[in-house]
């Protein structure tokens, strides 16, 4: 978990390098928008807390656009390959996906700046880093506590359930929907198929609980040093 908001905190600070945002400055606008996710509904707490300490809002909101639009590339990828194997449909649409993806990427360099494609490169690096380490991390936790269930299984699940994740609206920190598209998948293969439902719970706590009650000290911290 904490390297895992380590390459988020450092792919925020890299995206918007004009600001020379400090770590902890990083830290406390990807933290602390993910605490004030509690507040704000559809993960505009996120947004506002990493657009709080920067001077041009005009750019960095555009760059946290492209960022989220990578991560949902990303995860589309992944989950369409869930989807595939859900519904037991051909491989081949796997490849018309992957082909929008290329298409997709084109743009977003082209809207980033060819200039700084190097930067693009490391943030999609980066991103792509970040969720083969929180995809096995879901699937280890899986694994521990339902060994029962085959690997490949496993894998298609996670994909499924994050992909359910961010194309569904939700509130608190995403809680429910992770849960009830892992019932719909797991259905028919685990019985009885609630079992799931820990280590969806147990994911949710160590990815968003714990690093929402940091990111809320973060800007505890702040505003206590603000009003001395």
């Amino acid at each position: 978990m904490p390297v895992n908001w380590f390459m988020e905190i450092h792919k925020w600070r890299l995206s918007i390098s004009e600001e020379k945002l400090t770590f902890l400055e990083g830290a406390t606008a990807v933290l602390g928008g993910l605490a004030l996710n509690w507040l704000l509904p559809f993960t505009l707490g996120d947004v506002g807390g990493r657009l709080a300490n920067v001077k041009n809002k005009k750019r960095s909101a555009a760059i946290l656009m492209i960022l989220r639009t990578i991560s949902l590339i990303v995860t589309a990828v992944y989950g369409s390959y869930a989807v595939l194997f859900y519904l037991d449909l051909s491989y081949y649409y796997f490849f018309l996906v992957a082909v929008i993806v290329i298409i997709l990427a084109l743009l977003l360099a082209r809207i980033y700046g060819l200039k700084d494609s190097r930067t693009f490169m490391s943030i999609i690096l980066i991103s792509l880093g970040r969720y083969i380490l929180f995809t096995s991390q879901f699937m280890l936790i899986i694994w521990a506590l339902i060994p029962e269930l085959p690997i490949h299984l496993i894998f298609a699940g996670v994909g499924w359930i994050f992909l359910f994740r961010s194309v569904i609206p939700s509130l608190f920190g995403n809680f429910g929907v992770r849960e009830a598209s892992a019932l719909v998948f797991f259905e028919q293969y685990l019985d009885p198929s609630t079992l799931i439902l820990l280590p969806c719970l147990l994911i949710w706590v160590i990815n968003t609980v714990l690093p929402s009650l940091v990111g809320a000290a973060l800007i505890f911290n702040i505003k206590v040093n603000i009003a001395q």
